[in-house]
């Protein structure tokens, strides 16, 4: 594959992390993840968000996409980053690329390269992604709590 990094962006080698995918609605295909939802959508620009395992957990990265992205997660799935290279495309962290003012990244911020693939490859990438996360299956979480909520564990003993 022939790409390029910007400044700020590392290639991800450690084939045994995983990186995490928040699933929103638009994720979605009736009950079902959809297998467009670890290659992203058109607003993605073929960089769709994920988080690494190496800098927050599957909660922390739940966590902050509540409290800072538009839509909210449904849960959260996970590819390693050796899934991605069989795949044949590759994870790039960018977390310390410029951002333009006013704009966020979630810690550990890296990315699935889908960039510049023919509706073939993104078609073949997709379906290998989709077929790696749901044979993984959800990563446990619990939906981040509402403001004001506290988080009490009452024992009944």
């Amino acid at each position: 594959m022939d790409f390029e990094l910007t400044d700020g962006e590392s290639l991800m080698a450690s084939e045994h992390e995983l990186i995490y995918r928040q699933i929103t609605e638009h994720l979605m295909h009736g009950t079902n993840v959809a297998t467009h939802a670890f290659t992203g959508a058109t607003a993605d620009a073929g960089k769709p968000s994920y988080a690494r395992s190496a800098t927050v957990s599957a909660q922390e990265s739940r966590d902050w996409h509540a409290a800072n992205a538009k839509s909210a997660s449904l849960g959260v799935w996970g590819l390693t980053v050796g899934e991605v290279i069989i795949a044949n495309s590759h994870v790039i962290e960018d977390s310390k690329a410029p951002l333009s003012q006013g704009k966020v990244r979630s810690p550990g911020h890296c990315y699935v390269d889908a960039r510049e693939l023919d509706r073939l490859a993104l078609k073949d990438l997709r379906a290998q992604l989709w077929s790696a996360a749901m044979a993984r299956k959800e990563i446990p979480t619990r939906e981040p709590l509402a403001d004001g909520e506290l988080d009490i564990d009452i024992d009944p003993a």
